[in-house]
């Protein structure tokens, strides 16, 4: 059923931008990554944002997808899902601006669009968004 599958992969993304939420609020966690991590805390901390927001945009593809995966609407369905990506990280950076210790810059919101970027060309290059044949349904959304 379509709406059960809508419903566990919205749930997931909803747990997941929490969990995101829940990293954004930590009071100081940079300098606290940087006592342990050292000279690799910025490249640590940046591919741990682009992971984060990688994963966002796959729940987020995921959802939209089970509401209807007819293969004319899957690139349609993968370019809102980068929208809403956009909306979160935006989103997700003025929030640290709240938190102590956290700063807000517009790059960030750029290396989590990378992330959410790099996984959509990956979807491609594994052919998950190219259609196998017109008209078909995507045979892994049920």
């Amino acid at each position: 059923m379509k709406n059960k599958s809508f419903l566990f992969w919205l749930s997931l993304s909803l747990i997941w931008m929490g969990v995101i939420f829940a990293f954004s609020h930590q009071a100081y966690s940079g300098r606290i990554s940087e006592e342990y991590l050292g000279e690799a805390n910025i490249p640590v901390r940046k591919l741990a944002h682009m992971s984060e927001f990688g994963l966002l945009y796959f729940l987020y593809l995921k959802s939209l997808l089970s509401l209807n995966g007819e293969v004319q609407k899957q690139r349609r369905w993968g370019w809102l899902a980068l929208v809403l990506v956009f909306v979160y990280a935006a989103c997700d950076e003025w929030h640290q601006s709240f938190v102590p210790g956290r700063s807000s810059q517009f790059n960030d919101v750029l290396v989590d669009m990378l992330g959410a970027v790099l996984t959509a060309l990956l979807l491609l290059l594994l052919g998950k968004l190219l259609p196998p044949k017109p008209g078909l349904k995507d045979p892994s959304v049920q």
